[in-house]
């Protein structure tokens, strides 16, 4: 292992010029040739009873698509795996072993206008339980909820995290801030995750950009080309209302609901708490969606001589609403064993039929039509589907909806986008900002995003899974001359532990990357004494760093440089992934000292593999140090690696010192592919 003693830290600020790139260059539209697709159609059978008839195969379904009957090529049962002895011996006997669910999606969706605080509570405690004691591995569970004045809002979207779940479930409720349809975000506390998804109030005039708070992105680095002053890089906090509602309206914010879970794939199931009448053609709505509905009424009480008693509303609106829906009506609010019983049982027994369909980019819809050989039974399927179409012609609904699913859900369902490299770095800088986020963005189509106009949004969120800081621009990336480059965010956060995520979609494709990391800031040391992540760097070209920043004036906006003081030109950063050629690093080391003389400390650099503890050696030497004034200084350190394996490193920094008494240690994490 390398060590560098004796250090006396200095520290010298450059500055950073400001650039815009060029306008927007002409982009074609990608053309798409059609196909020949196997198209999966999950489909529900019920008895008289309304329960799931099991047993079916192949043979005993029939398939339209247009009018059209469809041979049916692909076909599965799909059942829970603690199905009873006696119907796994019938479904044996025929052949048709059910195969166990692992990606169901349930949508818990409470009406706070529509139930009163007992009712909201009961509910609240069907919900967790039904989380507690139903949830298979793979299951994913989102929380929405309707109230008065915000409309319809989401907690929390598709996550298979029962913690992040049950929390969400707590937090449901009226008094939730509104960060989806306006530019700026507040700046005097958290934001909750929770995003307005039907706007409550009425849309007023369009603002200008000062009235709204929108910010810019702005970008220093190697911006070579011609430069023109009218392409500006605008940014705003996201626009994540989904439908955009004027106004607190249940039918139609609900009827949207329905037109958007047909976009959502999988099978997708809806438990509606709420003693609100709702009317059986919105219910259709949701069958068209192939998403049923289990309505569970949370009024079980009349007042009789001013005495509220348990009354069970066995026919109420709510249950001819159900049934159109293709799900189940419950009258009994209270018993959550019943509901959760009967609740995994309809939604954890289905077929899947699938056919070959020429899939044509046009946009046309499908109508679908299933009959069974099974008297007395009632099928369940979607109606009908619509081929794709170019991201271009995509609906407000069809673009917001892919966003929510790529930025908040653990898996997203578009199963092409990348990956990309995010570094999360601990860093102070003097205007009060302490945590950064890097990306590094290729612009290439197979590898990154493809040159045109792109949208990049940054999410930051705390340990409770509620927003402290959100972030939206756009940017030309075809007046690029890079192949690379490099969006960051800065934001001030308290101690603790944050999630981040980043998307980077190109506006005409539709093509997107995501990145998320995890960031740690630490309580203040009690010295005063403060190292904090090296930004590490390989040798190259000049990069291209673009800054993604709430504040609206300039003087406050902090840039990469106010972090990284002695950022090395022509160097490019690390971004954790080591290429085959990456044998030498730079290291750019922040630190913060009490006032007084510069102290006297020891830097040991070790190299660690993750998985194996193992440790590697490590050459290193003093490139530049600089301090400013009394209690800033910076080290640039080159790092020379050995040979390594494929795997996970954490390089890491140990820091002592007698005078002041120091103990610190920094790590950044390196990934050898």
């Amino acid at each position: 292992m390398g060590k560098t003693r004796n250090l006396p830290f200095f520290i010298f600020l450059t500055g950073a010029a400001v650039f815009v790139p060029p306008q927007d260059q002409v982009q074609k539209i990608p053309r798409h040739d059609a196909a020949a697709v196997v198209k999966l159609v999950p489909v529900r059978v019920l008895d008289l009873a309304g329960k799931p008839v099991t047993g079916l195969k192949k043979e005993d379904f029939i398939l339209y698509d247009n009018q059209e009957r469809k041979t049916i090529t692909e076909f599965e049962v799909h059942g829970l795996a603690d199905v009873g002895p006696a119907l796994r011996k019938i479904e044996t006997a025929l052949g048709t072993t059910p195969i166990p669910e692992l990606s169901r999606k349930y949508f818990l969706l409470l009406d706070i206008q529509g139930s009163d605080v007992n009712g909201t509570a009961n509910a609240k405690k069907a919900a967790q339980a039904f989380v507690d004691t139903k949830l298979l591995p793979g299951d994913e569970v989102a929380v929405l909820y309707y109230a008065p004045m915000t409309g319809l809002n989401v907690v929390e979207y598709l996550t298979a995290d029962k913690n992040k779940i049950k929390k969400a479930i707590e937090r449901a409720r009226e008094n939730t801030v509104d960060v989806g349809g306006r530019p700026g975000l507040p700046q005097s506390g958290p934001v909750p995750k929770e995003v307005v998804i039907m706007r409550a109030e009425t849309e007023g005039p369009a603002r200008s950009v000062d009235e709204t708070g929108a910010v810019s992105i702005s970008t220093h680095g190697a911006v070579r080309g011609n430069v023109d002053a009218g392409a500006s890089i605008s940014s705003s906090a996201p626009g994540l209302n989904i439908f955009g509602r004027s106004g607190p309206d249940f039918q139609s914010n609900i009827s949207e609901l329905a037109k958007a879970l047909s976009y959502v794939p999988g099978t997708k199931n809806i438990i509606f708490f709420s003693a609100r009448s709702v009317p059986k053609e919105i219910g259709r709505a949701f069958a068209a969606s192939n998403t049923p509905v289990f309505v569970i009424n949370t009024q079980n009480w009349i007042i009789r001589g001013g005495v509220k008693q348990k009354f069970l509303w066995t026919e109420h609106p709510l249950k001819e609403f159900a049934q159109a829906t293709g799900g189940q009506y419950f009258a009994d609010v209270i018993d959550v064993k019943t509901i959760a019983d009967e609740i995994q049982s309809l939604s954890g027994h289905y077929y899947v039929l699938g056919y070959y369909v020429s899939e044509q980019w046009d946009g046309q819809l499908h109508r679908i039509r299933v009959e069974v050989n099974r008297p007395e039974s009632k099928v369940l399927v979607q109606e009908g589907f619509y081929n794709p179409k170019p991201f271009s012609q995509w609906t407000d609904i069809e673009k917001k909806l892919q966003l929510y699913d790529l930025a908040f859900t653990d898996r997203p369902a578009s199963q092409d986008v990348l990956e990309i490299p995010m570094q999360a770095l601990f860093v102070h800088d003097a205007k009060g900002s302490n945590g950064l986020v890097l990306m590094k963005i290729p612009i290439d189509v197979k590898t990154g995003i493809p040159p045109g106009k792109a949208e990049l949004f940054t999410f930051i969120f705390n340990k409770d899974s509620r927003a402290v800081q959100a972030v939206r621009g756009e940017i030309n990336v075809a007046a690029l001359v890079q192949k690379t480059f490099y969006p960051y965010a800065t934001a001030s956060l308290k101690p603790g532990v944050y999630e981040l995520r980043f998307v980077a979609r190109d506006m005409t494709t539709g093509q997107a990357v995501l990145g998320n990391s995890e960031l740690t800031i630490p309580e203040p040391d009690p010295s005063g004494v403060s190292f904090f992540s090296p930004l590490v760097l390989v040798r190259g070209d000049e990069p291209l760093y673009i800054q993604m920043s709430l504040p609206k004036r300039e003087s406050q906006r902090s840039s990469l440089i106010n972090f990284y003081p002695l950022l090395p030109k022509e160097a490019t950063p690390l971004v954790k992934n080591l290429g085959a050629k990456d044998k030498t690093l730079l290291a750019v080391l922040p630190a913060e000292f009490p006032s007084g003389p510069a102290p006297t400390v020891t830097l040991d650099f070790r190299l660690k593999g993750k998985n194996s503890g193992e440790e590697f050696p490590l050459e290193t030497k003093i490139l530049d140090s600089k301090r400013s004034g009394t209690t800033r200084s910076v080290l640039v350190l080159e790092i020379d690696l050995p040979d390594l394996a494929p795997g996970d490193y954490a390089l890491e920094i140990a820091v002592t010192g007698e005078k002041p008494k120091i103990r610190a240690l920094t790590r950044t994490d390196l990934i050898k592919r």
